[in-house]
């Protein structure tokens, strides 16, 4: 596979058909949603949103990937990697590969099933066939892998040995070697596709159902050998796309696997969209005696935000070094993480009319004389001195708000000490400045590597979009070759033109996007609001709303939810978005002597609203506001409201 220019244009591990390259590109970081002991547990469900990297990792563990990783040990490249691969006891370097990776996709062919004019049971034996056959089909390939033999035609070199009694199935060979095998695998999976083919009634006995999946049990560790030998120590099915079953199937599949209890472990992949709404309102993960854990992957970087942010970093570094003809270290190469001298004038301009407004509103109010004092006597730079003269405007507006609430001024118009002045002052407030600035004066905000790893919200692929945006107008522009980085301006607009993609594919790639669309723009047009009172209330922003976990239960419960219509589209339309990775949940989040549910806008819609990028701040609102902007746009209110 020939570098490309642009790596980045490699967002799914599907596209990359080399495994030496998928290599190179693979961070290592994606192995910390794994847990560190016993990641390779009987059951386990694995599950994010479309381009969480889920995938990635499940490729990871194919047998021709583990075995070009062995082979590349002593490569500088891959030896992070190799090295965290051993330690999961997946290879070692003496002895080689030792774990069977055998990668079922579940594409959408499976759905057809239930178009067969069959009875529901016979549908469901005949879908356990096909799975069956394509599992036997895939440990086959692996094994094939393993053993250095070609798939076609050296397959009885395999041994498979016989099974208990009590798991075999009619017409099933065992013990036999691999061709046999073959041939008994893809004779069921050609009947059944023939049957989906035909326009005629099916003849149901041609196609023998089957009860269970006893795949899994053939692809036990000491079922299968080459030359008298076990091929590795522990076998791992990877089940991948699960979501694109039937909901019958999904679940049918599901509890199977966890009834069966079979020696080997399996990974059960699929996209948030699959689970329904009231799963995917519920907190956190199920775990059982009969299964692990389940790996909800944005869940584990959720809470680790700058773990996550340098694994981007990481990611992008990967792909900047691996492009062609680009002689480029670290990404950072191609970004300016600061405003520079050239924006001065600006910052002046700023300046005075901050000041202006400030001393307009001290001409009536005495008690700032000491804290503008403070100001006046303060050296820097202009950019320096418009942030500390912004948030003395907005530490003003806040002390007359509160004098306000309180309906009196402060005691004889006492001046505010410059104590009192820097006690108020942190850093939320200077980030909070800051956005005040760039809203008003037109000043680039969203640009650096810190904020382009935020926007990634938790997902690795829109990181690599965005990032790939960037990198491809250094690399095309020629922009490298003068060693100048992208200008923060630069950057801003390619953020700003991303963000408006995203929020106009809603329609386009979520059920019922249009109202989630007025849903999401009522939740950012209120924060947009919020965030720019004169007070800059919550600094430095809001970027999300909230609702109380009491009314989370209720749109979980379908009592309720069959008496109120309204309630239960807003629950499905916040599933979707979170499904979606449209929006980002934390639960149980402590605040005013209640739990609440904290729903955070995906950070590249944030853009589009001129909102912050950092997590936590939010304000919460009613239901029936939430339900409210579903069918009617936000508008913002005439008149200032009182904050609690």
């Amino acid at each position: 596979m020939r570098d490309p220019r642009n790596p980045f244009l490699l967002r799914k591990s599907e596209v990359i058909n080399n495994d030496s390259a998928f290599l190179d590109l693979f961070e290592p970081g994606m192995l910390d949603v794994l847990p560190e002991s016993n990641w390779f547990d009987n059951v386990r469900m694995i599950r994010s949103a479309a381009g969480g990297g889920k995938t990635s990792m499940l490729r990871l563990f194919r047998p021709e990937t583990l075995l070009e990783l062995h082979s590349r040990k002593t490569d500088a490249r891959v030896k992070s990697l190799f090295d965290r691969v051993q330690k999961l006891d997946a290879m070692t370097t003496d002895d080689g590969v030792k774990l069977m990776g055998v990668s079922v996709i579940c594409g959408r062919n499976y759905t057809h099933l239930q178009d067969l004019d069959i009875s529901t049971g016979k549908q469901d034996r005949i879908f356990f066939s096909l799975l069956n056959a394509r599992i036997v089909l895939a440990l086959l390939n692996a094994a094939a892998s393993l053993a250095g033999v070609r798939f076609r035609d050296e397959l009885e070199q395999l041994e498979f040995a016989d099974l208990p009694l009590k798991h075999q199935l009619p017409g099933l060979p065992l013990p036999c070697n691999g061709q046999v095998l073959r041939e008994w695998a893809a004779g069921i999976e050609n009947k059944i596709c023939v049957a989906l083919d035909s326009f005629g009634p099916i003849e149901e006995h041609n196609i023998t159902g089957h009860d269970s999946l006893v795949s899994l049990w053939i692809a036990q560790p000491d079922m299968v050998k080459f030359k008298g030998k076990q091929l590795a120590s522990r076998t791992l099915v990877m089940m991948d796309d699960i979501h694109q079953l039937s909901p019958t199937q999904r679940d049918k599949l599901v509890e199977t696997v966890i009834e069966l209890r079979s020696p080997v472990g399996v990974w059960i992949a699929e996209r948030f969209e699959a689970l329904s709404t009231t799963e995917m309102l519920a907190s956190g993960s199920l775990e059982g005696r009969d299964h692990g854990e389940t790996i909800e992957i944005e869940q584990f970087w959720r809470g680790r935000y700058q773990r996550f942010e340098k694994h981007c970093l990481h990611v992008a570094d990967r792909r900047a070094q691996w492009a062609r003809g680009v002689n480029m270290q670290a990404y950072s190469q191609c970004i300016t993480p600061v405003l520079d001298d050239s924006w001065d004038s600006r910052f002046e301009e700023a300046l005075d009319k901050i000041k202006a407004r400030v001393q307009a509103i001290a001409n009536d109010h005495s008690e700032f004389i000491e804290w503008i004092d403070q100001r006046e006597r303060l050296e820097g730079t202009p950019q320096e001195l418009a942030n500390e003269w912004k948030q003395l405007e907005i530490l003003v507006h806040r002390e007359l708000d509160r004098q306000k609430r309180s309906r009196q001024k402060t005691l004889f118009d006492m001046p505010l000490s410059t104590d009192t002045l820097e006690k108020k002052s942190d850093s939320s407030l200077k980030n909070g400045a800051d956005l005040f600035l760039a809203k008003e004066f037109d000043l680039p905000y969203y640009f650096g590597a810190d904020n382009l790893s935020r926007l990634a919200s938790l997902n690795v692929e829109q990181f690599i979009r965005l990032g790939g945006d960037i990198f491809w107008e250094v690399v095309s522009g020629g922009i490298m070759m003068e060693r100048r980085p992208l200008s923060p301006k630069r950057q801003h607009a390619l953020m700003k033109q991303a963000s408006a993609s995203v929020w106009e594919d809603i329609p386009m790639r979520v059920p019922d996007g249009r109202a989630l669309k007025n849903l999401l723009e009522g939740i950012a047009g209120y924060s947009n609001w919020y965030t720019f009172r004169p007070s800059a209330p919550n600094d430095p922003g809001v970027a999300g709303t909230a609702i109380r976990m009491s009314e989370r239960a209720q749109l979980m419960d379908p009592a309720y939810l069959e008496r109120y219509p309204k309630q239960k589209r807003l629950a499905d339309l916040l599933a979707a978005a979170l499904a979606h990775n449209l929006l980002v949940a934390q639960l149980d989040y402590n605040c005013k002597g209640d739990k609440w549910m904290v729903l955070n806008l995906n950070r590249i819609l944030c853009v589009r609203f001129d909102l912050p990028l950092h997590y936590g701040k939010y304000k919460e609102r009613p239901l029936d506001v939430l339900t409210g902007w579903i069918e009617n746009r936000f508008v913002a209110p005439a008149k200032e409201e009182v904050l609690l």
